[in-house]
């Protein structure tokens, strides 16, 4: 993590002093949108939900798994993800229409049992990363109050999976006796670097001041490398191994994503 934080730094100070050689006059004028010359520094959070082989590999690890809150009170395990993440954004336009975009990017992906809001539920950080991407950004509009813009985005991540966490807390053999059978056992954790790449598609709405807002998609595909094959079995069906002892998989993330923070131009 301390790697990624000098960098982070370089790239705000650089922004910085970028904003700092920038007319604040305008701060006072009325919005002029995109336009060449322009620079945007801002933050950004997404909400969104992980698709792809190794969440389908999750949900057949723990099929036909169930839980037992009582000794007649059995309920089968199903699992779901949430995607979240955060980070900065700044983009530089050196002609009319098109700009160079960067983002750092912190992302955080949630397991969580379904067993409903009437039972206990259990969750797990099931995989987390710190990104940087870059890529240019394609405006539709030129000096208007609102915009469409397109940045398909390359980037290289430090990830970190754990696979099936809330299996791992939960799931015993016969859960239904007393006490209850083994847990599971293995570790299921691996951690990797590697190169992915995604698109955003979002409205940008510029308001007096500077200041602008925009809504929009974020897409992003990472390939998961588990470092082998993963050493869980499902204590519940022990036939049953984690991705079929399969050592790498994809994982597509869709998100919606608000974005906020100011114009300047030079």
């Amino acid at each position: 993590m301390t790697r990624w934080v000098l960098p982070a730094l370089c790239a705000l100070l650089l922004c910085s002093g970028a904003v700092a050689q920038t007319d604040f006059d305008e701060l006072d004028k009325p919005p002029e949108g995109a336009h060449k010359g322009q620079m945007f520094l801002g933050g950004y959070v997404t909400f969104g939900v992980p698709m792809g082989d190794i969440v389908d590999a999750e949900q057949a690890f723990i099929d036909q798994s169930y839980y037992s809150f009582s000794s007649d009170l059995s309920k089968l395990l199903e699992v779901s993800h949430l995607a979240f993440s955060f980070g900065v954004l700044y983009e530089y336009m050196p002609i009319d229409h098109i700009g160079a975009r960067a983002k750092l990017k912190r992302t955080i992906i949630i397991q969580r049992s379904n067993f409903g809001p009437d039972y206990q539920n259990w969750t797990g950080l099931w995989y987390s990363d710190y990104s940087l991407y870059v890529g240019p950004a394609f405006h539709l509009a030129n000096r208007k109050r609102w915009d469409i813009v397109l940045i398909p985005l390359a980037g290289y991540t430090l990830s970190s999976f754990q696979a099936a966490p809330v299996g791992k807390k939960i799931l015993v053999e016969n859960p239904g006796q007393v006490p209850p059978g083994d847990k599971m056992t293995g570790s299921g954790k691996s951690t990797f670097s590697a190169f992915s790449y995604g698109a955003e598609l979002n409205f940008t709405f510029y308001f007096s001041g500077g200041l602008f807002i925009s809504l929009g998609a974020d897409w992003c595909r990472v390939p998961i490398d588990l470092g082998g094959a993963v050493d869980l079995v499902n204590p519940q069906d022990n036939t049953r191994v984690y991705f079929d002892g399969a050592s790498s998989g994809t994982m597509d993330t869709v998100s919606f994503i608000v974005s906020a923070g100011y114009a300047f131009a030079k």
